[in-house]
């Protein structure tokens, strides 16, 4: 099973940083599903030229975190997603994970 949760029916408008949010459009509203070109934090690859699909793996569990998860290399990275000074999404590791 992949670490997709939500399907993705509607796509967002692209921000400065390249990232793509795409939603599931829902009976009660929109719920982010996934975002693409994310830029990652907090792990070895925060080269900011390493963007990777992020999926949303449950509820907001804060104001300002959503839980993510994304592969690289064959591995799960597991953190949150957020917004950056920019009002832009980005990825951030709980921690190294080993990768």
């Amino acid at each position: 099973m992949g670490l997709q949760k939500l399907r993705a029916d509607v796509k967002g408008q692209q921000h400065k940083n390249g990232a793509i949010p795409w939603y599931a459009n829902w009976i009660g509203g929109v719920s982010l599903a996934l975002v693409r070109n994310c830029p990652i934090r907090n792990t070895v690859i925060d080269d900011g030229v390493s963007p990777r699909t992020v999926y949303i793996q449950g509820e907001a569990d804060t104001f300002f975190s959503i839980p993510a998860a994304c592969r690289y290399k064959g591995k799960t990275l597991r953190g949150y997603l957020t917004l950056d000074q920019d009002q832009c999404y980005e990825f951030r590791c709980y921690k190294n994970q080993g990768v």
